[in-house]
């Protein structure tokens, strides 16, 4: 099997050397990733300017780009038949509202643009990597297992702080944030005031990952909804 690896910390991070060491043994992993930190991308892409993609180890890629970018480059430039993409580990949970900034995400959902499964890995922020290094088999044989990948969809999969209880399938929670900004002499800082109690929803990202269960969150690539459609419809009718 060959793995397409990247992340949106930098090709050099602890996350992403972690998840290439785990990801060994089940195949040839190679790092397509930035060369620097290039979190809250999301799915931007890079237009109008060159991008440069440099070979730093074997195996091993910098890209001045995206994360988009490097899986783009990743599947189209390097002549290797990658057969999944995975995204991270990212130094930081991807939960509720998270999925839509963030460049793990963003880099997993452009694999399935090019039809390759992808997954999404993410950590609680400023960890060791702990967590994803003592369990990290265990959602390998769980997602293979129960025949989870998919290039329909991604997985996004997020490691608890604490003691691992478990893993299972959830849902995207909804969490309701508050974002502010406070004026400083040089400008403005933006602040964002996030909900912790999620006991009303035991499915959820959110509060799995809080109560020290392996999230897997499926996550699709539009934002287009048929239920919305056929309900908007019916109301026309």
């Amino acid at each position: 099997m060959n793995i397409l690896l990247t992340n949106d910390d930098g090709y050099d991070s602890k996350g992403i050397r972690t998840l290439f060491k785990l990801l060994s043994k089940y195949g040839t992993v190679v790092i397509v990733a930035p060369d620097s930190p290039r979190s809250a991308n999301s799915a931007a892409l890079t237009l109008g300017k060159p991008i440069q993609l440099e070979q730093v180890e074997d195996r091993v890629f910098k890209c001045s780009g995206t994360p988009v970018d490097c899986v783009s480059l990743g599947l189209c430039n390097l002549n290797i038949d990658f057969d999944m993409v995975v995204s991270g580990c990212n130094n930081g949970w991807n939960i509720s509202y998270d999925t839509m900034y963030s460049g793990t995400i963003g880099a997993a959902l452009e694999s399935l643009m090019f039809f390759k499964p992808s997954i999404a890995v993410s950590a609680h922020h400023n960890t060791d990597f702990k967590e994803v290094e003592e369990h990290f088999d265990e959602v390998w044989d769980y997602i293979n297992k129960n025949k989870l990948i998919s290039n329909e969809y991604l997985l996004n999969i997020n490691f608890p702080d604490s003691e691992v209880k478990g893993m299972s399938l959830g849902s995207l929670y909804y969490r309701h944030d508050q974002n502010y900004f406070t004026k400083l002499e040089d400008g403005y800082w933006a602040y964002r005031h996030m909900q912790e109690d999620f006991s009303d929803d035991k499915n959820s990202d959110c509060y799995q990952v809080k109560h020290g269960i392996i999230s897997i969150v499926p996550l699709n690539r539009t934002y287009y909804q048929k239920e919305i459609l056929e309900k908007l419809q019916n109301k026309m009718k």
